[in-house]
């Protein structure tokens, strides 16, 4: 009789688990990206599209890459976990299922039905009689963000229910025995850097879900007839809430990741010292804090609420930037780091999570603000801790694991190919900058004349940064092949 290891098996689940969310991830952002070349055609005035369809397109490229991205540091992160914690497989395959179908639901929403509120979905826009978009659309579209929310809670509630039973409590998966003896207690040494970001992230996203799921049934109790209307302040507070903590929190998981696949390029490991450890307790209050600075120009709005927007802005991030970023340089210094596809990328992530913060930083002081934020200063910041920062910690981590899978070692080829994705990225968003800094509006179809220059600079970019994540696609793809056969040949 052969004897089954338990632990070897969920590890080999988790595995094919994490492949699957991000190869998934991997596939609608190659989508969502041809539709974000379009717009810059578009407004570059190379490819015409009609105002609605642009709208379209805006609305499913905003929703579908930050699903895109939460899915993708999900899957990676709950592989990267199977070494410190017992997530439970089938929740995370049912967290998979009602995900996609949240995207499948938006894309129909979108494309089939029209629906073109942009991706926050503001009431009383999205059930508005005048648009041209059906209000089975917008039904559908808010049903689809509501399965995302709740596959996204599944996934929250399998990590903090395996982190509180690998250490004694949601205090010792915090590292609280360690933190409050400032870290003289070596009896109680402090989680993984991994496990900490995850719990304080899962912690935050069941607060994200709620919110997001509050508004959500009362926006679709009021396309039933149930309820008159909404309070567009409250409303707006719930969205943004849910948004803008949903996209932080992405960011927070992708940098988890690096925990796990840097020490590997620089032979070091990273062990969670007292700051990091102050650091993600420090990120459970305050990330929830910056979000009402997407409000400053609601001058209804509370003026606490204002304050309390300008002050967690910048008292936020700092702390987990600062000690990861501070962290993986340290890492990185004087170890002889070996230049692969990962770690390139995860060198472009750090440099993006900054130059993307400092961006936000700015846009976030309420001076600045109000002359920047509806300007395409917005797009570039997150695009810039997005695409620079949060996906390329992803596809750090998805390469990596490919090759480990599959034996096969970087070619010369696609580390060219991970400098284009860098390079091509920079291009683009420093041509969004300048667009912001010359006051040239956001969520515009149309562009002026003295607009289009910024979009036919940044065009190539885009094609650049396009052509270098599709190499690496194709890279990573034919290493899941190669995988699969040597599986096959081995249980064979």
């Amino acid at each position: 009789m052969t004897d089954i290891d338990p632990r070897g098996e969920r590890a080999a689940a988790l595995r094919r688990l994490a492949l699957v969310y991000m190869t998934t991830a991997l596939g609608l952002f190659l989508l969502m990206g041809l539709l974000g070349l379009l717009m810059r055609l578009d407004q570059a005035g190379l490819f015409v599209l009609p105002p609605l369809q642009f709208y379209q397109v805006m609305t499913l490229h905003g929703g579908g890459m930050i699903a895109m991205a939460l899915l993708g540091a999900m899957g990676g992160l709950a592989n990267a976990l199977s070494m410190a914690i017992s997530l439970s497989p089938r929740l995370l395959w049912a967290a998979y299922v009602v995900y996609l179908a949240g995207v499948a639901l938006f894309v129909i929403g979108t494309l089939i039905g029209g629906f073109a509120a942009g991706w926050t979905m503001l009431p009383p826009l999205p059930f508005d009689p005048s648009h041209e978009w059906p209000l089975w659309a917008a039904v559908v579209s808010c049903i689809a963000y509501l399965l995302i929310g709740v596959g996204f809670l599944l996934f929250c509630l399998n990590v903090l229910y395996a982190a509180r039973r690998a250490f004694g409590g949601l205090g010792g998966a915090l590292g609280w025995p360690y933190l409050f003896s400032a870290g003289k207690n070596q009896a109680s040494p402090p989680p993984p850097p991994m496990v900490l970001a995850a719990t304080a992230v899962s912690i935050d996203g069941v607060l994200t879900v709620a919110a997001g799921a509050l508004l959500l049934m009362a926006m679709l109790a009021q396309a039933a007839g149930l309820v008159g209307s909404l309070d567009a302040l409250l409303a707006k507070n719930f969205m943004f809430f849910f948004g803008h903590m949903t996209a932080n929190l992405t960011i927070y998981l992708a940098a988890g990741l690096v925990y796990a696949t840097l020490p590997v390029y620089v032979g070091r490991a990273w062990k969670a010292s007292w700051p990091v450890v102050l650091a993600f307790n420090v990120l459970v209050v305050g990330v929830i804090l910056p979000y009402p600075h997407h409000l400053y120009q609601d001058f209804v709005q509370p003026l606490g609420m204002q304050i309390v927007g300008q002050v967690g802005s910048y008292a936020a991030g700092l702390p987990v930037i600062l000690v990861t970023v501070t962290g993986g340089l340290t890492l990185i210094y004087r170890s002889g780091m070996r230049w692969s596809v990962p770690s390139i990328l995860i060198a472009w992530g750090l440099w993006g999570w900054v130059f993307g913060g400092i961006g936000a930083l700015l846009d976030s002081t309420i001076a600045v603000n109000q002359v920047m934020h509806n300007t395409l200063w917005v797009p570039a910041h997150f695009h810039t801790y997005y695409l620079l920062g949060a996906v390329a910690f992803v596809w750090a981590y998805f390469y990596h694991l490919t090759g480990e899978l599959s034996g096969r070692h970087d070619r010369f080829a696609s580390k060219i190919a991970a400098w284009m994705y860098g390079l091509g990225g920079l291009g683009f968003v420093l041509t969004l900058f300048l667009s912001g800094a010359a006051g040239v509006p956001r969520r515009y179809a149309e562009h002026l004349p003295e607009w289009q220059i910024f979009a036919k600079v940044g065009t190539p970019f885009v094609i650049a940064l396009g052509l270098g994540i599709g190499w690496l696609a194709v890279e990573m793809f034919a290493r899941l092949g190669i995988a699969w056969r040597n599986a096959a040949a081995h249980s064979a």
